[in-house]
């Protein structure tokens, strides 16, 4: 039997629970949600699981995605991974923290640490760009991202039409479609229901894809698209010289 491992979340008092297997998993009378979850194995390689750091990804669009990128503020999510090799029996591989959680082409690359682990600070060093350096759907961008999914009714070439139109607030320019394992970025939203796509698809007409929105990390784009340019992560003026010596700046 395929190994099958639940993933247990909690924010004070609120608890989702998600498990890898394909479908859901009914254990000790609470129902865990399958999604699409990959995981390294830093767990079975370290002679102290509970001890050892790990990290897994899951793909986008869903709630686990979602309490990686966005948990409250000043809150790092308790983690408890446990794992069964026959399907009854479950054991606990891993109890911690969710540290962080990035967008990794159509997944949620999320980092853990262990309880036994003081938190410490050491100091902060950021690169600024003009560009924004928050992920689109990060805690600091602030944007709630969700996938929204459509059936393909034609294709042409990287064009698609969809048989349903996407939602007028949103924008799907530079975002992602999946079909079934298959990644494609969207180059661009031509109207409400077709794509250009930067690859030619796959898949055949009739097939279901789900789509998530994307940025191109521009202010225009941040402030015209979603309206959060407060939450923009990049630098609007930065200088070319050293205002004191006059020396070029390098970046």
């Amino acid at each position: 039997m395929a190994v099958t491992e639940l993933y247990v979340v909690q924010i004070h008092q609120a608890i989702w629970r998600f498990t890898s297997s394909h479908l859901d998993v009914m254990y000790q009378n609470e129902l865990f949600k399958s999604v699409t979850i990959s995981r390294d194995s830093s767990i079975e390689q370290s002679s102290d699981p509970l001890r050892g750091n790990t990290s897994f990804s899951v793909m986008a669009g869903t709630k686990l995605a979602e309490l990686a990128l966005n948990p409250p503020l000043n809150v790092a999510p308790k983690m408890t991974i446990l794992r069964s090799e026959n399907g009854i029996e479950y054991l606990t591989v891993f109890a911690g923290r969710m540290m962080a959680g990035k967008w990794d082409d159509g997944f949620v690359s999320v980092e853990l640490e262990p309880l036994h682990t003081e938190l410490q600070v050491t100091g902060l060093n950021e690169t600024v760009t003009h560009l924004c350096r928050y992920s689109l759907g990060s805690r600091k961008c602030g944007r709630q991202l969700s996938a929204v999914t459509a059936r393909v009714k034609s294709i042409q070439g990287d064009v698609i039409t969809l048989e349903s139109p996407l939602p007028a607030s949103s924008s799907y320019s530079f975002g992602r479609l999946q079909h079934e394992q298959s990644f494609y970025y969207i180059d661009t939203q031509l109207n409400q229901t077709q794509l250009k796509l930067l690859h030619l698809p796959e898949f055949k007409v009739g097939a279901g894809v789900s789509i998530v929105e994307g940025c191109d990390r521009t202010l225009q784009t941040c402030h015209s698209r979603f309206n959060n340019a407060i939450n923009f992560g990049g630098a609007v003026n930065l200088p070319l010289k050293n205002p004191y010596t006059g020396d070029p700046i390098d970046r």
